[in-house]
């Protein structure tokens, strides 16, 4: 089967490359950070190179695991035995899926010294227990240290038998070798070599003669036949052994050196060899490891990497006297030392850490240490210590996180490296495929999501440097569609109109604009008023001469002639309307209409007027919805009873009332006020042809590209043919992240106006309508649009007239 490439390969040998060159631990993670594989090696990069070796012939497994790997991590290790051992507890606390699994603990080896029986046994068993023993370990290779064992008994002659061996409360005789009777200290059946003490013994559990041949080959000190007291026993014999597991092997080793030269010198080479071999069996089980004991303690123990701008943290977690599992944090900010950064990083990772151990062991005092102890003695229910280790195990795990933090720093500032130059190669290659005149920083993607016609939204995500600005998206709710209408080409049109004119709206600049074609600004003067009322009269179906005023008139001129005009009318203090909106016809659809809007909208918002109210046809709501209007859902009393009045004459015209509220604009968004360097459209040429629409009426320079989703094709405007990037470019991948980005988030706003549309009815807008009258408006009609469509006498059955007239006056 060909071997799939994978997508992040270039990047991985990059990083690779930097790995340290000790032994340690390293995980392949997936794309969700999911560890994949545990392995250990003597040579970190070495070995991890080997999975990304052209000339390497990898097996099926190792195929597909690195078909889906995305991103290695490392833990850096004393001694190959250490990443063994370390690598053991990893692969049983993650249990990775291409690891092979083990189903209990029966690859961990322990020494068992009976340190409560008179004549203590050492032993070899798979667990330790709390049953007053003293255990050594864990060992990996049971082999290795029950051949050290044998080795060992050469210099510390201990006993191997099973056999109970107390001391006699008084003196008596010694059981004769065969078994029967007893038999005195250094009785004739066998006199006891060496320094014998003749002290009485008592056997039990007999399960061989006494002395035994280790006795005689002088592996044993024969304490069944009272050659030894338990002190002299312990002293000579297990205290060595003891010293030995501790990791003083210095006497042990030197005493099997001289015997090997001894032998060699007797031209003995055979047993040399054996000797030979037997001490690098043991100077290579002294290597003294860190990553498990037996002290059965729970830490966590802190490495902590300051460098320039980057901070890391390194996590190893010690449960049960092991190393189970190591995490890694990237602190945002600066800190100047360690202290610092711990002293910040705690608190705010064990106030949602799931356990809390007794001890926590750090490499400098903290500030507040008093503090933090108090209040994880409360979050964990028994004492919490915090240390600074010094010497001995702890601080060598201390030292080793430390290690592992300076590590994981360079490590991600190769990570930082390669996906900056990936992002600055996708920008560049963005700038030279589409001819842009700039490098482009920050690119807007925009989609339009709607379930059926249903709660039609828009959506516009934000690329800055490759990278999202997720606190810079913003989403649309649409407002010119109606329910149950599928146009996402307007819908499209009113997002990027309302997103765009951020970037129009500067008052000052476009007057100086319309003084430079001869047309002024200001409020009418009276020599006005007569032609002003002309005006009006000649167009009364559009214009309105009610409580006519020319002080009240915003107006454009061009020498002695009026070119355009609107007008603020106050119906009372909190009730103001916006009419008589007119443009002469030779300069309408150049934007004037729509500056004299925001200009008259300006001087509202100084006078501290919180909202005012328009009355248009209905055509016109996509105008003055990019204005930012909006269906007025309750009318106040003048203009709720003109309308009436209008409806109830011309019931065949179609209008709407809106309303500029000041406070949904009172606040200056930095987003949709930065000038995008590139926009980019979810869909072909239909959907582009429509942003450049707005792009042109708006008088925007900004390039734009359409993206299609079915074979991810690039339209650009004035070419008929897609632009096809390679399947592995990094523009390409950019653009659809960006894309996606602008898909996701704008179902994620359709989905939640859809639920709050299960829970929420149009009624429950409508003041001086309560709970209960609502329900039974429901009950009894269905629905709103049929609660309108009902006769006044029906509804007068349930509803009083001044409710009626309320609901009368909604859209």
């Amino acid at each position: 089967m060909p071997k799939k490439k994978n997508p992040k390969e270039a990047e991985l040998k990059k990083r690779v490359a930097k790995l340290p060159t000790k032994p340690g631990v390293y995980r392949w993670l997936d794309a969700k950070g999911t560890v994949l594989y545990v392995g250990k090696a003597l040579n970190l990069r070495k070995r991890v190179t080997s999975y990304l070796s052209k000339e390497a012939a990898l097996g099926p497994w190792k195929q597909s695991l690195m078909e889906r790997a995305a991103d290695v991590s490392v833990t850096v290790t004393n001694s190959e035995l250490e990443a063994l051992i370390l690598e053991t507890n990893l692969i049983k606390q993650k249990k990775p899926k291409y690891n092979v699994l083990m189903k209990d603990d029966k690859n961990y080896v322990y020494v068992r010294i009976s340190l409560q029986d008179p004549f203590p046994r050492i032993d070899l068993v798979r667990k330790p227990a709390e049953d007053g023993a003293k255990y050594f370990g864990p060992y990996i290779s049971a082999y290795e240290i029950r051949d050290t064992l044998t080795l060992l008994r050469r210099v510390f002659p201990y006993r191997t038998c099973k056999m109970g061996i107390e001391v006699a409360s008084s003196p008596t005789p010694i059981p004769s070798p065969s078994g029967g009777g007893v038999a005195k200290p250094g009785g004739n059946s066998l006199p006891p070599p060496g320094e014998g003490a003749g002290m009485g013994v008592i056997v039990k559990n007999r399960d061989r003669p006494t002395p035994c041949l280790d006795y005689h080959i002088k592996q044993c000190c024969g304490p069944c036949i009272g050659c030894v007291t338990p002190d002299t026993y312990y002293r000579d014999a297990i205290e060595g052994v003891i010293d030995f597991l501790k990791g003083k092997t210095e006497d042990a080793l030197a005493l099997l050196t001289e015997r090997m030269k001894a032998v060699a010198r007797d031209r003995k080479f055979e047993q040399a060899a054996k000797l030979r071999d037997a001490l690098q069996t043991i100077q290579h089980l002294s290597e003294k490891q860190i990553i498990s004991d037996t002290s059965g303690e729970d830490a966590d123990v802190f490495g902590v990497a300051v460098e320039g701008n980057r901070v890391h943290v390194v996590l190893l977690k010690e449960r049960n006297g092991k190393v189970i599992d190591e995490s890694s944090f990237t602190l945002l900010g600066h800190a100047e030392n360690a202290a610092e950064a711990l002293t910040q990083f705690l608190p705010q990772y064990y106030v949602d850490a799931p356990d809390v151990p007794p001890f926590l062991l750090l490499p400098e005092e903290i500030g507040e240490q008093n503090l933090l102890e108090q209040w994880l003695t409360e979050r964990r229910g028994t004492k919490v210590t915090i240390r600074v280790p010094e010497r001995g195990k702890k601080n060598k795990l201390l030292s080793l996180a430390e290690e592992n933090a300076r590590e994981k720093v360079q490590h991600f500032e190769t990570s930082w490296e390669a996906a900056a130059r990936n992002v600055e190669d996708a920008l560049k290659e963005l700038k030279a495929a589409l001819d842009l005149p700039t490098v482009p920083r920050r690119i807007e993607g925009y989609d339009i999501s709607h379930l059926s016609g249903t709660e039609t939204v828009g959506s516009m995500s934000v690329f800055v440097d490759g990278k999202p600005k997720n606190d810079q998206y913003r989403s649309f709710t649409i407002r010119t569609i109606r329910e149950g209408e599928i146009d996402d080409y307007r819908a499209l049109k009113e997002v990027l109109h309302r997103r765009l004119l951020h970037l129009t709206h500067n008052i000052r600049e476009e007057e100086r604009q319309w003084k430079e074609r001869g047309i002024a600004f200001g409020k009418a003067r009276k020599d006005e008023a007569a032609m002003i009322k002309k005006i009006m009269q000649n167009e009364p179906e559009y214009l309105s001469l009610e409580k006519l005023n020319v002080k009240d008139f915003l107006v454009a001129r061009k020498g002695k002639d009026v070119v355009a005009f609107a007008r603020l009318l106050a119906h009372g203090k909190n009730e103001i309307e916006m009419k008589s909106v007119w443009v002469r016809s030779d300069h309408r659809h150049q934007g004037l209409g729509n500056l004299i809007i925001r200009m008259l909208l300006a001087q509202a918002e100084r006078k501290n007027i919180k909202k005012i109210y328009i009355r248009i046809f209905a055509k016109m709501e996509e105008y003055y919805t990019a204005l930012g209007f909006r269906i007025a859902q309750v009318l106040p009393p003048v203009i709720g009873k003109q309308v009436r009045a209008i409806r109830k004459k011309h019931p065949e015209i179609h209008g709407l009332t809106m309303v500029y509220l000041f406070a949904e604009h009172k606040k200056e968004d930095v987003s949709l006020g930065a000038r995008p360097d590139l926009l980019l459209i979810d869909g072909g040429k239909g959907q582009l042809n429509a942003a450049l629409e707005v792009l042109k009426e708006l008088k925007l320079a900004i390039p734009s590209i359409g993206l299609a989703k079915r074979e991810e094709e690039v339209f650009v405007p004035g070419n008929p043919r897609p632009l096809v990037f390679e399947k592995d470019s990094p523009a390409r991948f950019l653009l659809m992240r960006l894309r996606d980005e602008a898909h996701r988030f704008a179902n994620q706003h359709r989905e939640t106006r859809l639920k709050k549309r299960a829970v929420f009815s149009v009624l429950d807008s409508i003041p001086g309508i309560g709970p209960q009258t609502r329900v039974k408006l429901l009950k009894r009609f269905g629905s709103l649009e049929a609660i309108k469509d009902t006769p006044d006498e029906e509804l007068l059955k349930i509803l009083s007239q001044s409710q009626l007239t309320t609901l009368r006056d909604q859209r």
